[in-house]
């Protein structure tokens, strides 16, 4: 999608906790709650309010990524000691596939459809609303344009949806932001099979790195890489 460059946009952006490297660097994908249900994870693999949020909003269906270098739960994360990771995809890959843009961040938005006040008003700029969807989203490339250069440059948090699943080009990166962080990620994604470049990067905001939730990461990827079987443990999101 050319209007990705034409904003100085060059990888679109997915953040997850370093230990489900193994899982994604195995797949090469990223995937709907459905599909990774489907899969065999269950409920623990997720954070819960997000899932609550996105199943009940119409928008489970889509795996998610966004263009914004600072989303809130990815600070929240790093200040608390979390170890995140931010999976940066070409915008290539975006060229041949279907997805739609929402300018609300679908989890934290307060105002949906079945709020007192009702919901945001459709808009070129706003996008509109397809199916069960209590959150407009740009599906035509009349909207995504018209979002995307409204409220781009001016940092709002714009989410790019991608319904089922992506698949990576081997031409994403991952950004780690410590370097203990990043040598846990070369490891584990050598051992998946996956050869993506791995890259120090400053951190979006304080990153208060914990060497015990550092160490229970390492066990956790271990047993994932030993056993491709494994969906986890409970090391999820809600601990911090």
């Amino acid at each position: 999608m050319n209007l990705f460059a034409s904003l100085g946009i060059e990888t679109i952006q997915h953040y997850a906790p370093l230990h489900y490297l193994p899982f994604i660097g195995r797949t090469k994908s990223l995937k709907s709650k459905p599909l990774l249900e489907a899969d065999g994870f269950s409920n623990r693999h997720f954070r819960s309010k997000s899932k609550r949020s996105d199943v009940g909003r119409g928008f489970a269906d889509y795996a998610f990524l966004t263009v914004s270098k600072d989303p809130r739960i990815v600070l929240a994360k790093l200040r608390g000691g979390f170890p995140h990771v931010g999976i940066n995809v070409p915008v290539s890959a975006f060229n041949e596939i279907d997805f739609d843009i929402s300018r609300y961040n679908v989890a934290m938005a307060r105002r949906t459809l079945h709020s007192p006040m009702g919901g945001f008003p459709e808009s070129n700029a706003n996008g509109r609303y397809y199916e069960n969807k209590l959150l407009p989203v740009a599906r035509s490339e009349f909207d995504k344009k018209s979002l995307l250069t409204t409220h781009y440059e001016v940092g709002a948090m714009i989410e790019i949806l991608v319904p089922g699943e992506l698949v990576l080009p081997d031409e994403s990166y991952i950004s780690c932001y410590s370097g203990e962080d990043l040598a846990i990620a070369e490891t584990a994604l050598s051992e998946v099979g996956a050869d993506w470049e791995c890259i120090l990067s400053d951190p979006p905001g304080e990153y208060n790195r914990r060497e015990d939730y550092s160490l229970e990461i390492q066990n956790f990827i271990n047993t994932a890489i030993k056993d491709p079987a494994w969906r986890g443990n409970g090391l999820e999101f809600d601990r911090v």
